[in-house]
């Protein structure tokens, strides 16, 4: 196939060289399945010091885990239904349509029903072998024994990678649960939307903070002490604006957003020190006591972004920031849902507009993000 400029392809040229060049990928890829099986043959990855093929196949290819345990995937069902191993390396099918098709035939469907597969959409085609595979009690023993969740922070423990496994049922229960909270948060002041992974992210989040704290964003009554511990080195911090000098307990570097918030929370705990010297500890004036705390959230009434309806975990937060000269005090103070406070003000760095209405607050993007 020549190459040619896009420009020049009429509609129908350009859908049909997707469609060759899908063709060309299934079959390459019907010859990596095939050396790949030479190779877990002749136990090249056990003479490499791998654990697997797959984990020789992501290291070998340098591609994600993921990639590999498809292509390992497609390796071994392949092999057990050799026609649509010949389909794939004739450039007869998608290589998902054709690895859903296989699925359908180990699961036992008969060969009417993988014939009327064909005029399914790939999702249609693993519902139904959804519906014929069996699911032996030693099956599913294994499927729950294998669940897991692993966090990982990164060298300079900045941030934390996730990753695991769960059984269908309860990977669906965790999927329906992210879904639900993140569509109850807004978009973001300039209009924009997150991406569904960040929506997850900050749904995680907040469900996390709701297992620890009430509703209404308090600490809880269990005794068990602050959630967390925050401690600032006075001498570090001033030398670089509140840029540095923060860690927790752990010691993960944290920022002067997430100091401002912790000030406005008052669900954590925070001990500076001076000289080698605690100077203050636990709540000091920059947090805002409870009692101060319930009286700015019955004046406002709910959150006072312009057009939020959204009631939870109502905070109050500091409009002028301590750090900036901002006080304590109810004319300093408004009430902002979860969201609004903790996505779009201390995480995303948008500010309140100066002139926007006590009740109706506007936001304004930070610098560096385009025109307010």
């Amino acid at each position: 196939m020549e190459p040619t400029s896009t420009t020049d392809l009429t509609t129908d040229g350009l859908e049909q060289q997707l469609i060759e060049l899908e063709s060309i990928k299934a079959r390459l890829t019907a010859r990596q399945i095939s050396l790949l099986r030479e190779a877990d043959r002749r136990q090249t990855p056990l003479g490499d010091g791998c654990r697997s093929l797959g984990e020789w196949t992501a290291g070998r290819l340098d591609v994600a885990p993921e990639t590999a345990k498809a292509l390992v995937t497609a390796c071994r069902v392949l092999e057990t239904v050799p026609d649509q191993e010949q389909r794939l390396g004739s450039g007869l099918g998608s290589f998902d349509r054709i690895i859903a098709t296989a699925h359908l035939t180990v699961a036992g469907a008969s060969p009417d029903r993988v014939e009327q597969a064909a005029g399914l959409d790939i999702p249609g085609v693993r519902r139904l072998t959804a519906m014929h595979r069996r699911m032996a009690p030693i099956d599913e023993q294994q499927m729950f024994s294998d669940r897991y969740v692993s966090m990982q922070p990164t060298l300079d423990r900045t941030a934390y990678r996730l990753w695991g496994q769960l059984p269908g049922l309860d990977g669906q229960l965790v999927e329906q649960a992210l879904l639900t909270r993140a569509d109850t948060f807004p978009t973001l002041p300039d209009e924009t939307r997150s991406s569904p992974g960040q929506r997850n992210a900050d749904a995680l989040v907040s469900i996390a903070a709701d297992s620890l704290t009430t509703s209404s964003g308090d600490q809880n009554d269990s005794g068990s002490g602050p959630v967390l511990s925050v401690f600032t080195n006075h001498d570090l911090a001033a030398g670089s604006d509140g840029q540095a000098g923060s860690v927790t307990s752990t010691g993960i570097s944290v920022g002067r957003s997430t100091i401002e918030e912790i000030f406005c929370t008052g669900s954590t705990e925070h001990i500076s020190f001076q000289n080698g010297q605690p100077v203050a500890a636990g709540r000091t004036t920059r947090v805002i006591p409870p009692k101060l705390r319930r009286a700015v959230l019955y004046r406002d009434g709910g959150c006072t972004a312009d057009g939020c309806t959204s009631r939870y975990r109502l905070q109050p937060h500091h409009k002028i920031p301590w750090s900036q000269g901002g006080r304590t005090d109810p004319a300093n103070l408004t009430t902002l849902c979860w969201f609004h406070h903790h996505v779009v003000i201390h995480k995303s760095g948008y500010t309140i507009q100066p002139d926007s209405p006590p009740g109706r607050l506007r936001f304004q993007k930070p610098p560096g993000n385009g025109p307010p």
